[in-house]
């Protein structure tokens, strides 16, 4: 069954909201009145159900819900069906599937439409299993894109927001472009400050830049000289040689020779031995002045060498890249350090040649590794300057590998959570295919068997069955040559004239088809009809048709479609709606009975109303006094000139046809009408339109010439009318006269 509408943007409903309109569940379901004035929007409702159904592009943005979402068969009967059936080119299109089935084939059709039902139930329950994987699989790639959504919002900001660009709104989207950047655990990406300074590089303006380099190959050889660790000592030549070793003091006594002395001693200025002089000269001189003067040649290229290396370290701190180098800065340090050390040393052997040294050859391995990085700095910067566009390509791609591998748990985790869901959607999808493969053959089946039916004679004689129970004679229709369309038949005439019809005969001959149609199909090849899988919807069926109609009507919809008798098969929901309170009354006490206190339990009675916008609420039997107040205050509108007067005479005719007819007063409205008219014979004419129903034909209002009596004329009469049938009172109160108002007038 229709459980409910959204209507929106159609006609007099709101453009942009769709208040829900309910229809009640129940097995079976109840009838729903829907009771609406004209230009309330009620035929929008039959319209939008029609449009919808039939999958009109029209009412895309519209919609309808049933229960468990099945499809069903649903007929709309409205003016568009009255036009669409009376005026098709030659006739009333042939229905083919009503009559007699061949027993065999009736108990087949029986036994596929439980087979239908049971692979539709089947096709409902992996449906919704598929949609539950697939909001569950949408739930966990959400997470996921949530979680690696952070990777943006981390690095989103200077310097690597251009590294986003063209990724800042659509999180899905970065989701699955970031995925595309997962590399091995065992790849070596660079630190985030690398990113930063390659980057700022890439973006610089920034010229090549120089290597670096300092000589440190002058150190070793002479760090590693065997003299500095040997004892310098005096010639055994000279007689002095015993004393000199005895004391050990041969470099105290070298010295004193070079301090001016003649003849006597620099130390003690005593006088000196004879020969003394060539004695010292044969102690000192020869092969160890040799060796002193090797060593001192040593310590000075050695303090020579480290200015040399000082000048170009100096050099290399100017560098761009040197200027903060930790690495370089440590290595230097702990080079001079050793440097400085063992020039003194190297500088202590000079002044006592007899004494040896431990000079520790210096390690500048860390010094050259330092070098080496910064040119390696060097090299890498002018590559990368050469071609700076394809450098920040390459920063790009890395610092998504960085994000990526940042994420990884949260891939690991959406990855882990959907493999399951992928693999039970797999299965659920190629059982739906299987389920739709089964309900097609089904299908097939059924419309083969719906062949075998017996033609459009039962038809015809159906609908001419019908217009001669409700006493129609003058016309009746019948098949028209050996095509399967019917045609208008009058006596005496062979073929008649469509455009002879009146709007009541087409209402009535439109509506007989349409029950027709319920039960059947104007199309071949339809296949038979399920009615418990068929809604009809009825707007306004008694439209320009007498009273006499509305009876039979208002019983065929109660007793053949709401309640038919039993062990006959019944519309899966009936849906009617109407403007005629007339009407409406039959129906509801066709339906309800005369307690219309029992209206929840038999029916669904809803009320189209519109002020800006269309929208249904709830109605209940009592409440259709509301619309008559609105009458009467049109009318009192009219007497303070806040409403048209030529609305007047229609109210004043609702009113009466509301008051008399729902109060069962009928009689006394009739007597009250002939008893004014008797005392006025000018409102003869205006108390037979007052006599006639609101909505009976299309010439009802056309008729009386309105001009002819005034405002006051009107109001006289109309109050004469309530006099006369003895209800002043009613008058007056929903007149809003005071007691002394009601006395003057």
């Amino acid at each position: 069954m229709i459980t409910g509408l959204s209507i929106h943007r159609y006609k007099s409903f709101h453009p942009t909201l769709a208040p829900p309109i309910s229809f009640e569940p129940g097995t079976p379901p109840k009838p729903v009145f829907l009771y609406g004035t004209n230009g309330a929007g009620k035929s929008a409702i039959g319209e939008v159900i029609q449009g919808v159904s039939s999958g009109d592009g029209k009412f895309s943005h519209c919609q309808m819900h049933t229960s468990n979402n099945a499809a069903y068969r649903v007929l709309v009967y409205n003016q568009r069906f009255v036009d669409k059936v009376i005026r098709t080119a030659e006739g009333v299109p042939g229905i083919f599937t009503i009559g007699a089935l061949d027993a065999e084939a009736q108990a087949e059709i029986e036994g596929k439409k439980v087979e239908a039902e049971a692979l539709e139930a089947q096709l409902e329950a992996v449906k919704k299993k598929i949609e539950q994987s697939i909001e569950a699989g949408k739930k966990v790639q959400e997470a996921a894109i949530t979680g690696a959504w952070k990777a943006h919002s981390d690095y989103n900001k200077p310097p690597f927001r251009d590294l986003l660009s063209g990724w800042h709104s659509d999180r899905k989207k970065f989701f699955e472009e970031l995925e595309k950047y997962a590399v091995a655990d065992d790849v070596e990406l660079d630190s985030l400050d690398r990113l930063q300074e390659r980057l700022a590089d890439a973006t610089s303006t920034e010229t090549a830049q120089a290597k670096v380099s300092v000589d440190l190959s002058g150190l070793s050889s002479i760090e590693s000289n065997s003299i500095w660790a040997e004892k310098i000592v005096v010639s055994s030549a000279s007689r002095l040689a015993p004393l000199i070793e005895k004391w050990g003091n041969s470099d105290w006594v070298g010295r004193g020779r070079d301090i001016p002395h003649g003849d006597n001693c620099p130390f003690c200025q005593e006088k000196l031995p004879e020969n003394f002089a060539e004695d010292l000269a044969k102690l000192l001189d020869g092969d160890r002045q040799v060796r002193v003067d090797q060593v001192k040649l040593l310590a000075e290229r050695y303090e020579a060498t480290i200015g040399q290396i000082e000048v170009s370290v100096a050099q290399v701190f100017k560098h761009t890249f040197a200027q903060k180098d930790a690495a370089l800065s440590q290595a230097w340090e702990l080079l001079l350090a050793r440097l400085k050390a063992n020039s003194a040393l190297m500088k202590s052997k000079v002044d006592k040649p007899g004494e040896p040294y431990e000079v520790t050859v210096s390690d500048v391995e860390p010094m050259k590794n330092a070098i080496g990085t910064i040119n390696q700095r060097v090299t890498e910067f002018n590559a990368r300057i050469a071609d700076r566009a394809a450098e920040q390509g390459r920063i790009r791609t890395m610092l998504w590998q960085v994000m990526r591998r940042e994420r990884a748990p949260v891939y690991d985790a959406y990855h882990a959570a959907k493999a399951p869901l992928v693999h039970a959607l797999t299965e659920d999808r190629a059982e739906k295919v299987a389920v739709d493969k089964s309900l097609l053959d089904v299908s097939v089946r059924l419309k083969e068997l719906g062949q075998l039916q017996t033609g459009v004679g039962a038809a015809v004689e159906k609908i001419n069955a019908r217009l001669a129970g409700m006493g129609v004679t003058s016309y009746s229709i019948s098949s028209k040559g050996e095509g399967h369309l019917y045609c208008l038949s009058r006596p005496g005439q062979s073929e008649g004239d469509m455009n002879s019809l009146s709007e009541g005969e087409k209402t009535l001959i439109s509506f007989l088809y349409f029950l027709e149609r319920l039960t059947g199909s104007d199309e071949e090849d339809a296949g038979p009809v399920d009615l418990g899988r068929t809604i009809a919807v009825i707007d306004d069926p008694i439209s320009s048709l007498s009273h006499n109609f509305v009876f039979d009507i208002a019983s065929i919809i109660q007793e053949e479609l709401i309640k038919p008798p039993e062990g006959v098969p019944r519309l899966r929901q009936v849906i009617v709606l109407t403007h005629n309170l007339f009407f409406l009354h039959e129906m509801l006490r066709q339906t309800v009975g005369p307690e219309l206190a029992n209206q929840d339990k038999r029916c669904q009675l809803l009320r189209v109303v519109k002020s800006d916008h269309t929208k249904v609420v709830p109605m209940r039997a009592s409440e259709m006094m509301n619309d008559y107040q609105a009458l009467w205050q049109v009318l009192r509108d009219a007497r303070d000139s806040n409403t048209p007067a030529i609305m007047v005479p229609n109210a004043m005719r609702c009113i009466l046809e509301h008051f008399f007819w729902f109060t069962h007063q009928e009689g006394k409205f009739k007597e009250a009408l002939k008893k004014v008219a008797a005392a006025d014979a000018s409102f003869t004419p205006l108390a037979r339109f007052l006599d006639r129903g609101s909505h009976r034909d299309g010439i009802n209002i056309t008729v009386m010439d309105f001009n002819h009596y005034d405002l006051n004329y009107y109001f006289e009469k109309f109050r004469a009318v309530f006099d006369a049938a003895g209800f002043p009172e009613h008058y007056a109160a929903n007149m809003g006269l005071q007691p002394a108002q009601e006395s003057q007038a």
